[in-house]
């Protein structure tokens, strides 16, 4: 079982950014290296009482996958062990 936060992966832009990118210009559907399409949403989340915690949000076929946060932003798992690495890449890439 991978660890929260395991497996380090370089992006292109700062979690900061591409929440912003979101903000600016709404959903995005991307495609992984593998060719699995999904969307990319920003939204604020009520996390640890931090109501307002920004979060980038994948979904695939309207189901949502996977959460970023700025603390799972640069790994390939999450703060839930879920993969998010493959999603962060193909948004990081498109963003500018």
């Amino acid at each position: 079982m991978p660890q929260p936060h395991e497996g380090a992966i370089e992006l292109q832009h700062v979690f900061s950014e591409v929440c912003q990118w979101l903000q600016d210009n709404g959903n995005v559907i991307l495609t992984t290296d593998v060719g699995t399409e999904f969307t990319a949403k920003y939204s604020l989340a009520n996390r640890n009482g931090n109501i307002s915690e920004q979060t980038i949000r994948f979904f695939q076929n309207r189901k949502e996958y996977g959460r970023a946060y700025n603390c799972c932003w640069g790994h390939y798992y999450n703060c839930n062990r879920t993969r998010i690495g493959m999603y962060c890449k193909a948004l990081s890439n498109l963003v500018f």
